[in-house]
């Protein structure tokens, strides 16, 4: 009995023994998913964020007139043949029912009686122009309005109904809105409508039926905004200072501000002579209390004191009072 015990006991101890090997020599089956330890990775200090490089003002315009060019131009471009259209048709001593539905429909479209009035309000202006009151209106490309609603010409919003952003400014207890545009193309589609059919710009668009100039155009836009003559010298500077006028086929020199507002220029020269005149006369004021440089000879005490009581004192007249009285 003993033995068979003994017997037993041995070959399950081999039998361990065997698969303790087979365990240890053999490979992991190809398709067992074996999970592979964890790489410990090198601890590294994280870079320091770069400042971000300031953009210098110039560079900022050119990156706005670079965004909003090819919109100006191609909207301007179609608006254009639309009116080359109209006058050609205009012209014609006979047209086709399409052709008189389709000046109807634009008589419609602008508000118009008369093709006279038609073609002042189809006529666009130069591409200076545009870019200047752009740039004012967004500060470059910088305003909210123009990164969230793609409004670039400060063009309010009087209907709930159509798509708009509120204004961080109200008139009294109304809040101002302000339109919000699919696309930089439909809003400069909205401005030039707008011009066409706002009774602010009537001067405006029969100006611009005969001349090309914007320099001489630049005063018919002083009802555009509250500043009326202050609007306007801004938008000369801005075409001038930047060489808007370029971009515009016909190009122009411009000519000097007071051959465009001479009123506002004359009153302005007027404020400059009067703040200068003010200035020098403070100065002249604040010129007798600076102590002088100048080495003086010492004068001896008793010739001091006998000066001062022959002296008159500063800023007293000479005259008796007694004497200088008149009833």
């Amino acid at each position: 009995m003993q033995k068979f015990i003994l017997g037993v006991l041995t070959i399950a101890l081999a039998f361990t023994l065997y698969s303790l090997y087979d365990i240890i020599t053999s490979s992991p089956d190809e398709n067992e998913s074996v999970e592979a330890p964890l790489a410990t990775k090198p601890v590294t200090a994280k870079p320091r964020p770069k400042t971000v490089p300031k953009v210098s003002a110039r560079a900022n315009k050119a990156r706005f007139i670079k965004q909003i060019l090819p919109a100006v131009q191609a909207v301007k471009a179609e608006l254009d043949g639309e009116y080359t259209r109209a006058k050609a048709l205009i012209g014609k001593r006979s047209r086709t029912a399409d052709e008189e539905a389709w000046l109807q429909r634009q008589m419609k479209r602008y508000n118009v009686a008369g093709y006279p009035c038609l073609l002042r309000s189809m006529h666009t202006h130069p591409v200076s122009l545009v870019i200047a009151q752009a740039a004012l209106e967004t500060g470059w490309g910088s305003s909210r309005f123009y990164k969230e609603a793609n409004n670039v010409f400060g063009i309010w919003s009087y209907n709930p109904n159509e798509p708009r952003i509120p204004a961080s400014e109200q008139r009294g207890t109304k809040t101002i809105y302000v339109k919000k545009f699919a696309s930089l193309d439909d809003a400069i589609r909205g401005y030039f409508r707008m011009i066409a059919k706002g009774y602010a710009y009537s001067g405006l668009r029969r100006a611009r039926t005969q001349t090309d100039n914007p320099f001489e155009l630049l005063r018919h836009l002083r009802r555009y905004s509250e500043l009326r003559d202050e609007y306007v010298a801004r938008l000369y500077y801005v075409m001038k200072a930047n060489k808007l006028y370029t971009y515009d086929t016909p190009s122009y020199a411009p000519i000097a501000l007071v051959d465009i507002i001479p009123e506002y220029v004359a009153m302005k020269m007027e404020e400059a002579a009067k703040k200068k005149a003010a200035e020098q006369q403070m100065f002249a004021l604040n010129e007798v209390k600076v102590e002088t440089d100048e080495e003086e000879e010492p004068v001896p005490c008793e010739e001091e004191m006998e000066a001062n009581l022959t002296r008159p004192a500063p800023g007293l007249s000479t005259v008796s009072p007694a004497r200088s009285f008149r009833p």
